[in-house]
């Protein structure tokens, strides 16, 4: 379920509150649960086993930390309405604001794709600086309380465990019992909960893997203060390697390199560089030789699989537990979308919580949850399946969309109407569905426009620097910041 048919938040519709919630995992998905479930209850505890700073510093749970992270505009209209003044927030620690129409360029089909119609805001950051405002703003919600060092040890159930009742953590060398009406999983990928569940008598959620064997590295560069350029050279089979280029604070890029299928990038300098001249453009090593570093480090990062827990295929589930983000779903992190659906999660749980009845709460969730991973799930595991060697449970129809987005992007070399359907796609705006409506279908599949037209755009550029200045648009919760929805006739 993308943005333009989520529900708004409204604070509101929930009347009923609860005594005690904890959240365990105080990343992206834990912060914006907290959020939502101070609505609905009198306390709210978020738990991590790492420090919580008040400084945007990588954690050690969070081991994609110094990875590109995107907050495609799904994301950031829903932390907008969700914590109001959060995207100015950004800009003022320091987030770079890029005209997604000028500035964003997007490779792929042996060519970048045409700027959009119309310009569109991207906020970019490093991930640690949007934890950093995101816990500054829930540790000053009346009732939250946000407790680092403290790893999570067990459930709390009651005899029959039929129901959760709160957890077991570790605080300063002793156990120590939390009791909650409402327990969060938000654990990411090192979720216990589907063994806890089989260890007592549940039938756990049945898994889908996607194998990939994905790596990623990044390194930090510095870049002038007036250029915000944002690049992608994704890899795309049969081309094994990728790249891309975040604008961020301090005047510096983020330079991801990216390898499927054991085809990894070194974290030797030299060796990285010629890892990016392998790329089928220039930029991303131009910009490395002629850039100074800011540090030698280069971040690693393997990424194995694609893993999804179908838990809304359930049908029975202990009340008063959750999980949600990447507990659910973990996928390649290649269109940038784990913000962004972990914010319209918590959307989710903010209109199950919205509901009076609290019966099968958990599976209720599960469902609205399911829509959003959706998606997302399907655009990024179809794009590892245009590899074959990839392995694990291929959605429906994954052949023939591979085919139908190859063609619609090299359309999109000179057709600007197609480039606009596949952002609203790719910034989770509208559904992978949306690019099959007719007026998008005709555009894509008529004959008459060379696929080897040239490209009316020109590349970027290590010298290039924009034009858009931070505060020529200002983005409110939904409004004045999306392309067009509608098909673009």
């Amino acid at each position: 379920m993308p943005l333009a048919t989520v529900p708004q938040y409204d604070s509101t519709q929930i009347s009923n509150r609860d005594r005690h919630a904890v959240v365990v995992g105080a990343g992206i998905a834990g912060l914006v649960a907290g959020r939502v479930l101070v609505d609905a209850f009198d306390e709210v505890t978020v738990l991590d086993r790492d420090p919580l700073p008040d400084e945007p510093v990588a954690r050690p749970g969070v081991p994609q930390a110094r990875q590109i992270h995107i907050l495609w505009e799904a994301g950031r209209a829903t932390l907008e309405e969700l914590f109001p003044g959060y995207s100015e927030e950004v800009r003022t620690a320091g987030g770079v604001v890029i005209d997604g129409r000028s500035d964003f360029y997007m490779y792929s089909q042996d060519d970048f794709l045409a700027a959009g119609s119309e310009p569109f805001q991207l906020y970019a950051a490093t991930r640690p600086l949007y934890e950093q405002l995101l816990r500054r703003r829930v540790s000053e919600l009346d009732g939250v309380q946000l407790r680092g060092n403290c790893p999570f040890l067990e459930y709390l159930a009651d005899d029959g465990v039929t129901s959760v009742n709160g957890v077991v953590i570790r605080d300063d060398g002793s156990e120590q019992e939390l009791t909650a009406d409402l327990v969060v999983d938000a654990t990411g990928r090192t979720s216990r909960t589907p063994n806890w569940l089989e260890k007592h008598g549940y039938t756990p959620p049945a898994a889908e893997e996607v194998h990939i064997d994905l790596a990623y590295s990044a390194s930090l560069i510095e870049r002038p203060a007036d250029d915000h350029r944002m690049i992608g050279v994704l890899a795309e089979a049969p081309r094994t390697r990728g790249g891309a280029v975040l604008p961020v604070e301090d005047n510096r890029w983020l330079v991801n390199l990216h390898g499927i299928h054991g085809d990894h990038p070194p974290t030797n300098v030299e060796e990285s560089k010629d890892f990016a001249a392998s790329l089928p453009t220039p930029i991303v090593k131009d910009l490395l030789d002629e850039r100074p570093r800011v540090f030698e480090e280069i971040a690693f990062y393997p990424f194995p699989s694609n893993r999804r827990y179908r838990y809304e295929e359930l049908d029975r589930f202990p009340d008063g537990l959750i999980v949600m983000g990447d507990a659910i779903a973990s996928f390649n992190p290649i269109y940038g979308q784990g913000m962004s659906v972990a914010a319209l999660e918590a959307l989710m749980l903010h209109h199950t919580l919205a509901t009076d009845d609290r019966e099968q709460f958990g599976l209720r969730f599960f469902d609205r949850a399911a829509e959003v991973v959706e998606p997302a799930w399907m655009l990024a595991t179809g794009a590892d399946f245009s590899f074959p060697q990839t392995e694990g449970d291929r959605p429906r129809g994954t052949a023939f969309f591979n085919w139908y987005l190859d063609r619609l992007f090299r359309k999109a070399h000179t057709d600007r109407v197609l480039t606009d359907a596949f952002t609203r796609v790719l910034s989770m705006q509208q559904p992978p569905t949306s690019l099959l409506r007719p007026s998008v279908l005709w555009r894509v599949l008529r004959p008459g426009q060379k696929d080897e037209q040239s490209s009316l755009r020109e590349p970027p550029h290590s010298h290039m620097t924009s034009h858009i200045e931070d505060d020529e648009m200002s983005p409110s919760p939904r409004e004045g910041n999306s392309i067009d929805a509608t098909d673009g006739t």
